[in-house]
């Protein structure tokens, strides 16, 4: 782990603690309302939102099988395929607005054999179809509640809206520049280049951006076979739909736990998809402490009792959060079995 990902880590472990004492602290002099809460509570509804998230789990992990090429999908597992959302889980969680997400992925393609630029390829256009999906479903929603959501809702989170798209929008125009505009990406290396050219013999630089360079070339003819397969594509999204959707009714099935039997599941999920827009702005890792404020703003409408609404966001937090955190730590741990098999063949073959 970097000298960064171990302050991010920190982070998280303070922003978690201070979100968690005051959340807990609400709860004093509620006795009675946490009583009554607790009456209602039933165990399989929880259950069921935790299957929720791991289910979406290996949907995301068919979503990256679809978009791959029939040679790496040999090439990799159920194992390593499930590793990538699950270290997507660990890099989104631990990084300012989850940057980490997309090295994590790369990591554990490449980790299970499936070469550098085709993985990057595969990995951006999958995060593409994401941001796309994820924008559909806010509009869908957006205009089916828009007059619950300024009627009931809290008028300081309907501010945060238009920000939330706007940066959505400008990642999806700059991802798509990057994989189907070569010439760009190979003006942005030349211009970056020569301040590598300082620190390393000429040599070992002209192989460098020599090595670069070919991967850019496999990156792009990747992401054309990409964008050319009809199969390939309509299957990630199919498969990132499901995976959204599923992530969504989480809060449905936490809330239900507490016996609200009479919430719209529908509204539900609007709200929900509310929050993974609105939480994109805040550049903490996590968005530890900003997730927490929306889901109170957006959800007190549907629990009211105070008490029960502190529980629901806080195991809210620990399906979605946190279970994905500590998974994705243990997938980082897991050796790649693909790579650790070839590294053990190429040793047997190798001459002494």
């Amino acid at each position: 782990m970097s000298r960064r990902d171990k302050i991010s880590a920190v982070i998280v472990i303070v922003l978690t603690a201070v979100v968690v004492y005051f959340l807990t602290n609400e709860l004093r002099g509620k006795g009675e309302q946490l009583k009554l809460a607790l009456q209602h509570l039933d165990w399989r509804w929880l259950f069921l939102g935790l299957l929720m998230m791991i289910i979406s789990f290996f949907l995301e992990s068919a979503a990256t099988y679809a978009m791959l090429n029939q040679a790496d999908r040999k090439k990799t597992s159920v194992v390593a395929l499930l590793r990538v959302p699950l270290l997507n889980q660990l890099g989104t969680g631990v990084t300012p607005f989850a940057t980490g997400g997309q090295p994590a992925q790369l990591y554990g393609l490449t980790r299970s054999g499936v070469e550098a630029g085709r993985a990057l390829s595969v990995i951006l256009m999958k995060f593409l179809v994401y941001q796309v999906v994820v924008v559909v479903c806010f509009v869908i929603g957006y205009f089916a509640a828009e007059h619950f959501i300024y009627a009931q809702v809290d008028p300081t989170f309907a501010t945060f809206i238009p920000f939330a798209i706007a940066i959505h929008a400008v990642v999806i125009v700059g991802i798509a520049l990057v994989m189907f505009w070569p010439a760009l990406t190979i003006r942005i290396v030349d211009m970056v280049s020569p301040l590598f050219k300082r620190f390393m013999s000429e040599v070992r630089y002209r192989r460098l951006i020599r090595t670069v360079k070919q991967k850019i070339d496999n990156f792009h003819q990747e992401s054309r076979r990409v964008i050319s397969s009809w199969e390939s594509l309509l299957g990630g999204t199919f498969f990132t739909t499901l995976q959204l959707i599923v992530f969504y009714m989480v809060p449905y099935f936490v809330i239900r736990a507490f016996g609200y039997s009479e919430t719209n599941p529908w509204l539900i999920v609007t709200m929900n998809i509310m929050i993974v827009m609105v939480i994109s702005l805040f550049p903490i890792p996590g968005g530890v402490g900003g997730a927490e404020l929306s889901f109170q703003l957006l959800f007190s409408p549907f629990v009211k009792n105070p008490a029960t609404l502190i529980l629901v966001i806080l195991i809210w937090r620990l399906i979605t959060y946190y279970f994905g955190l500590f998974a994705g730590i243990v997938a980082y741990m897991i050796p790649a079995r693909h790579v650790t098999r070839s590294n053990h063949e190429d040793t047997k073959k190798s001459p002494d």
